[in-house]
């Protein structure tokens, strides 16, 4: 599962946060990963910041949006960690909410600073698809709403016990 936030919400927005977590059903949660992106180097590789989600940032809370805004690791070395991160684990899929927006974001960085995300397209799949089934599954979020991994986790548990509910049998990371 991964999860970013931006400070956009058009294809080439910066990226200011990644989590993501190895997860399969039956709640088993595995390996996870976390970095805060500079904003700056985000904005150096191209992407785009939009005054309105800033806004929004501070405006959510203000504490937190400093957290995020301020400070951060360049983008390039986060990618690559997490590219590399992801090869290890080797997970068959690649679960976000949604996977339009999570892995294309990522997947257009990568191309703005020269690292490929590490799956196909085929391999991506979408948490709002299989939240919309007929289900009775509820859980509550634990952690800080918008953040990257808090939210991967959350969305991890989530996955797994709908999978679980609906007798999937199959992995999920």
């Amino acid at each position: 599962m991964v999860d970013i936030e931006t400070v956009g919400l058009q294809r080439g927005s910066a990226i200011v946060e990644i989590g993501a977590v190895q997860f399969a059903p039956g709640g088993s949660i595995g390996e996870t990963f976390y970095r805060s992106v500079s904003l700056t180097s985000s904005q150096d590789a191209g992407l785009t910041i939009d005054a309105d989600t800033i806004e929004w940032w501070l405006g959510e809370n203000p504490e937190i949006a400093g957290d995020v805004l301020v400070g951060g690791n360049d983008l390039r070395e986060v990618l690559a960690d997490f590219a590399t991160w992801y090869l290890e684990i080797g997970p068959d899929e690649v679960w976000a909410n949604s996977p339009s927006f999570d892995c294309e974001m990522l997947e257009h960085a990568g191309e703005k600073v020269g690292v490929p995300m590490p799956w196909d397209f085929y391999q991506e799949r979408d948490v709002r698809t299989l939240d919309a089934l007929d289900h009775s599954v509820e859980i509550e979020q634990e952690g800080t709403e918008h953040n990257a991994l808090d939210d991967a986790l959350y969305q991890a548990r989530l996955v797994s016990e709908i999978l679980e509910s609906l007798g999937g049998e199959r992995d999920a990371e």
